[in-house]
């Protein structure tokens, strides 16, 4: 199954495409901020604001999505280019505006919050206000927009474009990244040796390439800390995210005292595998056969176990392979991993698969519509605040994989269900304790590049310590493991937005918690979740859920529930 793009345009040829970015210059154009200071007509002007980004949001989302399946067509890339160079153009014009916002005299400001007009959109104001001691002036922002065209934005087309190209052979077929990848989890132990050796072979020997890639989007990101006097590299983080660096300082802090559970549970599977240490060629093999999930058997048992939650749930999932939202095998020339797009509250969710058949497989279908079921229900709320700040991004997606969990947990037991144990662990780990290790990693190497650009050499031993200091003596490492750095794409797309990752899987353990002790009349509360978007902070769309978002009881709660998970195992 191939996604319909249509309903964005009707192709890339599709007129409508570049009149809608025409239509948003205009209207940018159109913006007076000295409309700011009359609250009469505020309502109207960002309404109008609203609807520039819209018209231009629309024509990006879609070269994107056409883009992500035709990564070596050089039509798709000349459209993704055209639109972005537009893109910016727009942005450009709507600098004036946002700069004015924020930096609103204080009067001026308070006098807009109190409007009843704008009564929908206080958080907005609010969170634009929180970024005024970091705004340039509108010159200033004009040329660091232009800036990223040839700067992060290049860059990270580039690796995408690079990587891409990569194929491996193994056992006499060319196979793409995401392929050779999904073989590391194959029940032959050569298959498995033979990907991890091809994949970090390959990701060594691009180590120059690839570190020039990281190198530079690192210097860019510190350029723009020294240039709006940022004070720690977590704070732009914290601020888009609406927490506080503290916040991601004790989830760094608390994840790294519970390293031990990811030690103690490798030396388990190594005993399970017949080794001393889990050989790093084994880190993700099965403990039993793994079932082939073909795809609309995963299909079919996801939506079941969305329906078991929510038969709203499901009628939203049901909607992705009915309307064709999905993209769902690799091939060659499409871009590897998986992710949902989520839209605009004028149109709707995509997602992109790269299913293999495989139990894991189905897992990411899961995680993916889980995110898409989100984005459908936060359509609710206007442009403006809709979407999904960061510790709430990957809610639904953990929660839904594990809703799945429990589906096949009911269906198995004895030597199958203890597998299925250790997979929900696995899982903890890879999406816990894994992006907290990222994390550290890419702080390290980002503090590091404040003195000069790294070497591969340096990267590798970054690599080496953070992965080690994890996995203690649990597992066995080879040379080749040194590289897995260069491959992650999050380092190059994206500035610390792993940690998030884990921050959402304890919120995920926190509402599952919740679920688990009120039944279905939890559903409707976490519906409300979903559905609010960006309205509220995040800690208060939680806090009406009754989840504390980084206390202690927080904390504390999730690594609570991953340790009896661990002492489950036989």
């Amino acid at each position: 199954m191939e996604w319909d793009l249509s309903d964005l345009y009707a192709s890339p040829e599709d007129p409508r495409l570049f009149q809608d970015l025409e239509a948003a210059l205009a209207l940018a154009q159109g913006l007076d901020p000295k409309d700011l200071l009359k609250p009469d007509r505020t309502a109207d002007l960002l309404a109008r604001y609203e609807k520039a980004l819209e018209l231009t949001y629309k024509p990006l989302n879609y070269a994107s999505l056409y883009f992500a399946t035709r990564t070596q067509d050089p039509g798709a890339k000349a459209l993704l280019d055209r639109v972005r160079n537009r893109y910016t153009e727009v942005k450009n014009r709507l600098v004036p505006l946002e700069v004015a916002l924020r930096k609103l005299p204080e009067e001026a400001f308070q006098a807009l919050l109190a409007h009843p007009g704008l009564m929908d959109l206080r958080h907005f104001l609010e969170r634009q206000r929180a970024y005024a001691p970091y705004t340039l002036s509108e010159r200033e922002e004009e040329l660091l927009n232009l800036k990223a065209l040839v700067g992060r934005s290049a860059w990270s087309q580039f690796y995408t474009e690079y990587t891409g190209r990569f194929r491996f052979l193994v056992r006499g077929q060319e196979l793409t990244e995401m392929e050779v990848r999904a073989l590391r989890r194959d029940p032959d132990p050569e298959v498995r040796r033979e990907a991890h050796q091809v994949l970090y072979g390959r990701l060594l020997e691009e180590a120059p390439t690839l570190s020039a890639v990281f190198n530079a989007v690192y210097l860019d990101y510190l350029q723009d800390l020294r240039l709006r006097n940022y004070g720690n590299p977590l704070e732009p983080v914290a601020l888009r995210d609406e927490v506080e660096v503290r916040d991601i300082e004790a989830l760094l802090s608390a994840t790294e005292s519970f390293y031990p559970l990811v030690e103690r549970y490798y030396l388990w599977k190594a005993k399970k595998l017949g080794q001393e240490k889990t050989p790093s060629q084994d880190l993700l093999a099965p403990l039993g056969g793994k079932p082939k999930v073909p795809f609309e058997e995963a299909k079919e048992m996801v939506l079941e176990a969305f329906r078991r939650f929510s038969p709203e749930v499901e009628g939203i999932a049901r909607e992705f392979f009915e309307k064709r939202w999905i993209d769902v095998y690799p091939r060659p020339g499409k871009r590897g991993g998986a992710f949902c797009s989520g839209g605009l509250p004028s149109t709707h969710p995509y997602v992109l698969l790269n299913h293999t058949d495989d139990l894991d497989s189905a897992h990411t279908l899961a995680h993916e519509l889980g995110h898409g079921v989100h984005f459908y229900l936060a359509r609710e709320q206007r442009l403006l605040n809709f979407g999904a700040s960061t510790p709430l991004a990957e809610t639904a997606s953990v929660f839904a994989e594990i809703l799945l969990d429990d589906l096949l947990l009911e269906r198995l037991s004895g030597e199958e269900r203890t597998l299925l144990l250790a997979e929900r662990v696995e899982d903890a780990i890879n999406t816990l304790f894994r992006q907290v290790m990222y994390t550290f990693f890419e702080k390290r190497s980002l503090l590091a590049r404040q003195e000069a650009a790294l070497s591969p050499e340096a990267f590798h031993r970054i690599w080496q310590e953070e992965q080690r200091r994890l996995y203690g003596e649990g597992v066995a490492w080879t040379e080749l493991d040194q590289s897995a750095w260069a491959g992650i794409p999050h380092f190059v797309h994206y500035r610390f937005y792993t940690y998030s990752y884990a921050l959402g899987y304890l919120v995920v353990l926190a509402l599952y918690g919740r679920y688990r002790e009120e039944g279905k009349a939890f559903v409707p509360k976490y519906l409300e979740v979903l559905k609010a978007g960006e309205k509220t902070s995040p800690k208060e769309i939680l806090a009406q859920a009754g989840v504390e978002l980084a206390s202690e009881a927080f904390f504390r709660y999730g690594f609570g529930v991953l340790e009896d998970w661990i002492k489950a195992l036989p």
